[in-house]
């Protein structure tokens, strides 16, 4: 009978290696089929009542409002965040994406943003719209956030409202409009006046000003003494050094954000349930042949902390890579392919608090929800 059992067992082992060759071979998908139908563990009951971010409405000492809706899976779901004061800040999201098409294949996006000012309580004080465009012939113009201020690259306007609620746009101050410097006073202005003074500095092509010669449009835009400027026609040598300048220096009229991943030591990866065993054949390219890969799809289950509290959730629809017959790579292990998870989940979310306010706020990046999370005051 011993034996009859070892010769069923090896008989068993055989026929699954033959169907894991096989399918390897051929991608014909059996070893995920026949691993699927193998029972699968319960959750531990300490994550028995682990529910979707989406679903929570307060944990001990805190209280989590979904604050932005966006679309799942939208890469243009953006989240900014400038701190205007110790207890103040500006938020800005994209609230509304629209496709357009102005004839003549040209195509894009229409972004309408808002930007919200806020108390150290997390309560609205003030608001702010405008549209941009992902055409880079956008009528409306290059906008960031930076220095405390609204700036728009493309139209040389700037505004002042995140410090002092004034909404009216100010034109960058032109310097040489008129053309008529040469070449020896825009270097000895730039040299001697610009470098050394300028908190932003970045190249600038006049291209929208068509009453601007176009051996003219190589321009520079800089932030000094609390105001913008343009220096037009400077040439194509100032303009490409400004620009490495810029970069060098960080000095580039670009985005400021301080919104941020959460940092490791706050986001903890409890737990990865197993749901369903799934196979992908990559297709032959020029320097790989067909290979498959194999993953589980599951449920992770999350912890993040806060001062004397944890957030706890799970997320759907995330991927643990298992194994694969393409070279061995340093993804070899069951606990190297869990660690990358871990960090590719970690990734997915942006995080954005400060000791000065009692609010925290949260970015779910695939499902491009913002959530706003508040210290609950006790009752004196």
């Amino acid at each position: 009978m011993k034996q009859k059992s070892m010769i069923y067992f090896l008989s068993i082992a055989i026929i699954l290696f033959l169907v894991y060759t096989a399918n390897v071979s051929l991608a014909l998908g059996l070893d995920t089929f026949f691993i699927n139908l193998l029972p699968k563990k319960e959750v531990p009951k300490e994550f028995a009542n682990y529910k979707k971010l989406s679903e929570i409405k307060n944990f001990s000492n805190h209280t989590i409002v979904l604050f932005h809706k966006g679309e799942k899976y939208n890469p243009n779901s953006y989240c900014q965040v400038l701190a205007i004061s110790k207890e103040k800040i500006i938020l800005k999201v994209i609230t509304k994406t629209e496709p357009y098409d102005h004839g003549g294949g040209n195509t894009g996006d229409l972004f309408f943003n808002t930007l919200f000012k806020m108390d150290s309580l997390g309560n609205i004080s003030d608001t702010l719209n405008y549209k941009t465009s992902s055409s880079n012939q956008s009528e409306f113009g290059d906008i960031v956030l930076l220095n405390k201020q609204i700036v728009n690259k493309d139209l040389l306007y700037y505004q002042s409202w995140p410090t002092d609620g004034n909404k009216t746009k100010k034109d960058f101050i032109p310097i040489n409009k008129d053309f008529t410097w040469d070449t020896e006073k825009l270097s000895k202005y730039y040299y001697d006046t610009i470098l050394p003074n300028c908190t932003y500095l970045d190249n600038f092509y006049a291209w929208r000003d068509k009453s601007i010669p176009v051996d003219k449009r190589e321009s520079i835009m800089y932030f000094t003494n609390n105001q913008w400027y343009v220096l037009y026609g400077v040439g194509s040598k100032i303009s490409n050094e400004a620009q490495i300048e810029s970069a060098k220096h960080n000095k580039k009229v670009i985005n400021e954000n301080a919104f941020g991943k959460i940092p490791d030591n706050k986001i903890l990866f409890r737990y990865f349930q197993k749901l369903d065993y799934n196979s992908n054949v990559m297709g032959r390219t020029e320097s790989h042949a067909n290979y498959t890969y194999y993953y589980w799809d599951g449920i992770a289950y999350v912890n993040i902390l806060f001062a004397n509290d944890t957030l706890k959730f799970k997320r759907e629809d995330v991927f643990l890579d298992d194994h694969d017959n393409k070279a061995k790579s340093i993804y070899d292990t069951i606990r190297d392919k869990q660690k990358e998870m871990e960090d590719r989940l970690k990734s997915e979310y942006g995080f954005y608090t400060n000791p000065n306010l009692d609010f925290t706020f949260i970015h779910d990046k695939k499902e491009s929800h913002l959530y706003l999370v508040k210290k609950i005051k006790p009752h004196l």
